[in-house]
C-alpha cells in the first residue's frame, strides 16, 4: 500500500482569512522579502485607550493600549508591574528569531532594557494566538549571559 502524500496547507495568521489565496500569497511574500532584507519600513503607532476590542473585560488582553506595525510584525504592548509586556505576532505566524526580537526591543522599548522570554509550567502554557511573548523588566535581573555584568554588579 503505497502512502498517500499529504496536502500541504498554506500556513498564516488568521487575521488573512479573508484575503483569497493569491492575495495571502502575494502579502506572505512581501513579508519573507522584508524579513530577509532587514526593511521592515518605520513603526507606525495605534493608540487603543479602551483596550483591545476583542478581549473579555478584565482579561490579560484587555490591558493591552497600544500596538505598533510595519511590514513584517505587529506588536501590542502593555504595561505590567515592573515591566512591559510585547505580543508579536507577523502575517506567516512565523517565530521571529533571536535577532528580530532583539531588533523589535530594542526599537519599541529600548536598547538599555532587558526583556526575558518565558517557558512556564506545561499546565500554564497559553498557546492559540500565533504570537510570540517578550517582558522587559524594570530591575537589573540577578542573572546574566554577561561575565561582565556579573563582575560590574559583584563589584558594587
Amino acid at each position: 500500500m503505497t502512502a498517500q502524500p499529504q496536502k500541504k496547507h498554506e500556513k498564516h495568521n488568521s487575521a488573512m482569512s479573508h484575503y483569497t489565496r493569491a492575495s495571502r500569497r502575494v502579502l506572505l511574500a512581501a513579508e519573507a522579502r522584508a524579513r530577509k532584507s532587514g526593511d521592515w519600513g518605520d513603526w507606525e503607532m495605534i493608540e487603543m485607550p479602551g483596550g483591545l476590542p476583542s478581549a473579555k473585560p478584565g482579561s490579560w488582553s484587555s490591558k493591552f493600549r497600544r500596538v505598533y506595525r510595519n511590514r513584517v510584525f505587529a506588536v501590542m504592548r502593555r504595561q505590567i508591574d515592573g515591566g512591559e509586556h510585547l505580543m508579536i505576532s507577523s502575517l506567516s505566524g512565523d517565530r521571529p528569531s533571536w535577532h528580530e526580537m532583539q531588533r523589535i526591543k530594542n526599537d519599541l522599548v529600548g536598547r538599555e532594557r532587558t526583556a526575558v522570554e518565558i517557558y512556564p509550567p506545561a499546565d500554564q502554557v497559553v498557546d492559540d494566538a500565533d504570537a510570540f511573548h517578550i517582558w522587559t523588566i524594570d530591575l537589573p535581573p540577578q542573572f546574566s549571559i554577561c561575565e561582565l555584568r556579573q563582575i560590574k554588579t559583584e563589584g558594587m
